[in-house]
């Protein structure tokens, strides 16, 4: 028998539960309902089942026998679960009524004759909600609580309230009640679902519950609660608050198609954080077998978890076309007014042309109008434009046609569009028989004339057709920012000369064509050198040199030996540094100057054997070799400068220092290499 009423029991477990904290009337939250009412006529219906065995005994301690004062152990593995159905109708849009109805059962506890499974109290229950498209959403109820209950029935009291200094049933409040509620929700975004409510069981309890709803409209919602009873008193109300009912509840809700809806939830009650302690439990007193035993059990259990489902069906009769066919079997919402329509809400013949729906290919023809067997305009001229439209009856097969059914001239030029071979001529334009204009770029002259067709509109040209360029510079006079080009020029695509170098010069004058950029110029486009030096005063730091003068890049006049005397006034352009030289720049002692050493060589007459004298000038040469490290070059005779070379050799100078260049004339001596210091 018990087994039986267990899977009774199990078979109504069906949605999201409320076994022992009310029924969640709508497909929102889980112990904390949204304040939405359900759709006018919509009928909505679930079922649930609980477990509330978590492993813990049923009563805190066992049970004792108030008579005997014997204890009682409950085992931990007793099993005690629970299950409703509720349905619930709504007659208007923002009103719903609903009946709610749990089922129990409680595993045998060994020294007890209570039964194991029974009903609990029938709620009765009617809900409004305040029309409003604000985010926040209040809504109010009245509840009914009948005491059909199982008396005697069950260990767990199911419900705070049922636990009385009197009488307890586990089942049953056990007397008729009723709560009222006040329900607030928050919408953001379609993301979060904020739902709170609050009410009053009896006088006595106040119910409340927040909850967050995440991604309420979407095929999966996490929602995350808390809820609970407490018992009001004059005094320790913080101490209901917390050992009376209060749990945490996280859940998970799938929406399905057909507006199913399955979830699992689990309700965390604080005995499990805490522990279950007597100092914390509520007593509980019962009558058994003529004696009276006593136990204490938690506000809520340690943990439970919830398997359930629901869903929502549309019963509404608003017909908003008034075609007689409700809105939600309507496929053809916003029909006419008095249409004839099926049983689908769609027209029978909607255009009135005599042809149905079904096989009419020209749906909303104008009334009146003369159709086809498919239920479209005739149209006996086959022009595409119909009957009741055309006011060129005939029209041959095949011709073009405006939408009066008259030849279509596009261009309006006289020529129709069927002859035409230049549809898009431009208006009042003079056209051939082809509907081509007579004169294409408008230019003044005709085509048959006109050397250069497409020239632009507005462009003066000559007889010929072809833009006018006066200064004959390949640039049309329209375009040509430079008129009056000297002949020959060459331009850019503007028509002003060409100047490559930037120097204000064009090319057709220019004979220094790559001048350097911002280089001052001459009439003739090479640089200016006011000096006459050969350095463009764009570079010339000493922009006065006198005419003639030697200088370097930079415009200055040179002294090569560092003598103080200029190159070009220089008669000894190689003085050795340091050396001290007259107003000619020569060596001023003739023994520090190699051009005067030379003249001292010399070789007995017919021969090329050196006199005594001549050693002496080597000697000095040697001097200077070794005083200023430079390497020597010794040009005259070939046998005389051997002789040279030979007595050089002699005293260490070898060929790498000293040079021999064979030349007709007299003896040179030519320092080369010399280091000189500014």
């Amino acid at each position: 028998m018990n087994t039986r009423k267990l899977l009774i029991s199990l078979c109504l477990a069906t949605t999201y539960a409320f076994s022992h904290t009310g029924a969640i009337r709508n497909g929102d939250g889980f112990r904390v309902p949204s304040s939405t009412t359900l759709g006018q006529g919509f009928f909505f219906f679930s079922g649930n089942f609980e477990n509330l065995s978590d492993g813990s005994p049923m009563a805190i301690g066992g049970f004792e026998n108030t008579r005997t004062g014997n204890m009682h152990d409950v085992p931990s593995n007793i099993p005690s679960v629970g299950g409703a159905f509720q349905a619930t109708y709504a007659p208007l849009d923002f009103f719903e009524f609903g009946i709610y109805q749990p089922l129990y059962y409680d595993g045998q506890v060994k020294g007890t004759d209570f039964e194991t499974s029974g009903i609990g109290d029938m709620q009765i229950y009617g809900k409004a909600s305040l029309p409003t498209d604000f985010p926040i959403r209040p809504a109010v109820s009245l509840e009914l609580f009948a005491p059909t209950g199982a008396k005697d029935a069950g260990f767990r009291p199911r419900r705070i309230w049922n636990i009385k200094d009197g009488k307890t049933h586990a089942y049953t409040y056990g007397e008729w009640s009723f709560a009222t509620t006040l329900f607030l929700t928050l919408e953001l975004f379609n993301i979060v679902q904020w739902n709170n409510y609050i009410g009053n069981f009896s006088t006595e309890y106040v119910m409340w519950g927040t909850g967050l709803n995440l991604f309420p409209h979407k095929l999966i919602s996490v929602i995350l609660e808390v809820s609970g009873e407490t018992k009001i008193t004059k005094t320790k109300i913080s101490d209901h608050l917390i050992n009376d009912s209060f749990r945490f509840s996280p859940a998970i809700k799938l929406h399905l198609p057909q507006e199913f809806n399955l979830l699992f939830g689990v309700d965390i009650g604080l005995d499990y954080f805490r522990g279950a302690k007597t100092s914390n439990g509520h007593l509980v007193k019962r009558d058994n077998a003529g004696e009276e035993i006593s136990y204490y059990v938690s506000g809520s259990p340690k943990i439970s978890m919830t398997l359930g489902i629901s869903k929502a069906i549309d019963f509404s009769w608003k017909d908003a076309d008034r075609d007689g066919v409700p809105d939600r079997l309507d496929m053809c919402p916003g029909s006419a007014r008095d249409m004839v329509v099926n049983n689908r809400g769609c027209p029978v013949d909607e255009d009135q042309d005599g042809v149905l729906n079904i096989v009419d290919d020209c749906p909303g023809t104008p009334l009146g109008v003369r159709v086809d067997y498919s239920g479209c305009p005739l149209d006996q001229d086959m022009d595409g434009v119909p009957d009741y439209k055309d006011t060129c009856e005939n029209t041959p097969a095949g011709m073009a046609v405006d939408a009066s059914g008259c030849k279509l001239d596009t261009d309006a030029d006289g020529i129709d569009d069927n002859a035409d071979q230049c549809p898009n001529t431009r208006k009042d334009d003079p056209v051939d028989a082809k509907g081509c204009p007579l004169d294409e770029d408008h230019d003044g002259v005709q085509n048959e004339n006109d050397a250069c067709p497409g020239t632009p509109e507005g462009w003066k040209v000559n007889p010929f057709g072809c833009p006018m360029d006066e200064d004959r510079d390949g640039i049309p006079d329209e375009v040509d920012s430079c008129p009056g080009t000297e002949l020959g020029e060459t331009v850019n695509k503007d028509g002003c000369p060409v100047d490559s170098d930037g120097d204000g010069v064009s090319d057709l004058h220019d004979n220094c064509t790559e001048t350097p950029k911002d280089y001052p110029v001459d009439k003739n486009g090479c640089p200016l050198d006011t000096d006459k030096d050969g350095v463009p005063d764009a570079i010339d730091q000493c922009s006065k040199t006198p005419v003639g003068a030697v200088v370097d890049s930079s415009g200055c006049i040179m002294d090569s030996d560092f003598d103080g005397v200029p190159d070009h006034l220089d008669k000894c352009p190689a003085t050795l540094p340091k050396v001290k030289v007259d107003e000619n720049g020569c060596a001023r002692n003739t023994k520090q100057n190699l051009s005067s050493i030379a003249k001292e060589i010399k070789f007995f007459k017919n021969s090329n054997r050196l006199i005594a004298s001549s050693y002496t000038a080597l000697n000095d040469a040697i001097m200077l070799m070794r005083k200023h490290n430079f390497t020597l070059e010794v040009s005259g005779p070939e046998g005389k400068i051997n002789a040279i070379g030979e007595y050089l050799e002699g005293k260490g100078f070898d060929s790498k220092v000293v040079t021999l260049t064979p030349t007709v004339g007299e003896i040179k001596l030519i320092a080369v290499n010399v280091k000189y210091e500014e």
